[in-house]
């Protein structure tokens, strides 16, 4: 992931979403942008997305999933 990429998050219930889609929460399908990612010296990271509804938010990698090539 880079700045200025899109992202979403991962869905809060993981796979359970899939057979139960009532489980989707209004963040979930939120897109954003990357606008900064903070790497530590312990090598983790932070990334500080931007959402349209949220605002500002420091997200984990794992919890996020990259959308540009669904776009375009």
């Amino acid at each position: 992931m880079n700045v200025g990429d899109l992202v979403k998050r991962k869905p809060e219930w993981g796979e359970w979403v899939k057979h139960n889609p009532w489980m989707f929460e209004d963040k979930d399908s939120e897109i954003g942008m990357i606008i900064d990612i903070k790497t530590y010296s312990s090598g983790r990271q932070d990334i500080i997305v931007h959402w349209p509804f949220v605002g500002v938010s420091w997200e984990e990698p794992e919890d996020l999933e990259e959308i540009n090539d669904e776009i375009f």
